[in-house]
């Protein structure tokens, strides 16, 4: 703990990919905003999903390094990492297969959608530890 940041979460397993997908995101939002593309419909979901799931992401990162999960504990802070990851990986993973059919053949779209794919891997580990650690997690005292 540095004074009023508690930096633990963003050295854990947890913290570690939510920073990895925050950059892959990152580099395939740019790489769409870089280059005209043909089909708009196509990429302009990829981008709300890359910039929407970036933002959802950083808030996220934010709050848990502000302390807020240790202050708070109406909510199930591990249950909701859980379902943001599985939202994420459901948006991440249809708006990159629907990039990849239509990059016509373009390295940097091709290049997005695969950033598009390795976050959408990403958020399945996520899912996959947070699964873990909202099944091994003690219950709270009922008697408080």
């Amino acid at each position: 703990m540095m004074g009023f940041l508690f930096l633990e979460y963003l050295r854990s397993k947890q913290g570690i990919l939510k920073l990895a997908q925050l950059v892959i995101l990152l580099l395939a939002f740019a790489c769409v905003r870089s280059t005209w593309y043909n089909s708009l419909y196509a990429y302009g979901f990829f981008e709300g999903v890359t910039l929407g799931y970036c933002i959802t992401v950083s808030v996220f990162l934010i709050l848990t390094v502000f302390g807020v999960p240790k202050r708070t504990s109406f909510v199930n802070w591990k249950i909701a990492e859980f379902v943001l990851d599985t939202l994420g990986f459901i948006f991440i993973s249809t708006g990159s297969i629907v990039a990849a059919v239509k990059t016509y053949d373009t390295p940097i779209l091709v290049a997005a959608s695969v950033f598009g794919l390795l976050a959408s891997y990403l958020s399945v580990v996520s899912v996959l530890l947070s699964f873990v650690a909202a099944r091994s997690s003690k219950p709270e005292d009922p008697t408080i």
